[in-house]
């Protein structure tokens, strides 16, 4: 090669690794302006160590467990862990409830019985030792007939926990907060997601709900008893399916802030787009553990702010 071909090559050279860094330069610049490229994934799978969260008013964490379902409630020192994700994910689930500086819970509630539910509550069960149970009861001949289900009562049984099962209109207090029960209403059914236990979470002038995986069946049934389903925050049912979180429901939920609990790349299509393009009738306000990781809301009765 001729010391002028070396050259030109040099600069051509020169120029194209100018220009490549340019445009990656470009592309992060573009990509960190688009919130839902990058952020949450430092917290993905991770955890916040954070002892006091919660301890200024209430404390929500809605658990990143893949395409299952986990949220822990704190308010004034009292504790409920909402369901507790597939097999799988326990480990990472009690290592983030003990970082958060909780070797106790006082409740544990089981929406309903399908394992991406229940899977890791005997685990739970057994590293925190709650207070008591509280599950939807079931008539004999809807007993699931599930290894989940039945590891779930061998845990129950084995720790003698108190089971709680609450019906409709029942209410207790978490803390300084209220957490009243306003489904299922239609009792026994074989469909187990419509048999979910769907409740609200009071504190200060401002309002959570958690519905499970009902569907439209099960949330027409609850509003039509007239039930006050109306809430801040939204816990969007069965992980965005297209079959809940209905038209009606939602106008009477009217919610400022929604939470999906859903997979990455899931099998389902969660959350499918008909149900998103309903929430974005009320609200931009979306997060989805899929994207933000574990998302953590903390209120003191008056504001609401969301990190993860």
């Amino acid at each position: 090669m001729s010391e002028k071909t070396h050259k030109k090559s040099k600069k051509a050279l020169s120029r194209f690794l100018i220009i490549s860094a340019l445009a990656v330069a470009a592309l992060l610049i573009a990509l960190i302006g688009k919130k839902n490229i990058f952020d949450g994934l430092g917290n993905t799978f991770g955890i916040k160590n954070n002892p006091t969260f919660g301890s200024a008013g209430i404390g929500i964490v809605y658990f990143d467990v893949g395409q299952g379902d986990s949220a822990l409630i704190i308010c004034g020192g009292k504790t409920m862990l909402v369901d507790a994700g597939e097999n799988g994910y326990e480990n990472d689930l009690i290592t983030g409830i003990r970082a958060l500086g909780i070797n106790k819970l006082d409740y544990a509630l089981c929406t309903h019985f399908h394992s991406d539910h229940i899977g890791g509550m005997p685990e739970i069960i057994d590293e925190f030792s709650p207070g008591a149970i509280i599950m939807p009861a079931v008539s004999p001949e809807f007993v699931p007939d599930s290894y989940t289900y039945g590891a779930l009562l061998r845990s129950i049984g084995e720790y003698n926990a108190e089971i709680i099962n609450p019906v409709t209109g029942d209410t207790m207090k978490l803390g300084e907060s209220a957490v009243t029960f306003l489904g299922p209403v239609s009792g026994d059914t074989e469909n187990h997601n419509d048999a979910s236990l769907i409740f609200k979470v009071t504190y200060g002038k401002k309002s959570f709900l958690f519905t499970g995986d009902a569907e439209k069946d099960e949330e027409m049934s609850v509003i039509n008893e007239g039930a006050d389903v109306s809430a801040d925050v939204l816990k969007v049912g069965h992980h965005g399916s297209s079959n809940s979180t209905c038209d009606e429901f939602l106008e009477k939920v009217s919610p400022s802030y929604c939470v999906i609990s859903v997979g990455a790349d899931n099998d389902y299509g969660h959350p499918h787009a008909a149900l998103e393009k309903r929430l974005l009738g009320y609200t931009d306000k979306i997060y989805r553990t899929d994207i933000c990781g574990s998302i953590y809301l903390e209120c003191d009765g008056r504001e609401i702010k969301i990190t993860y």
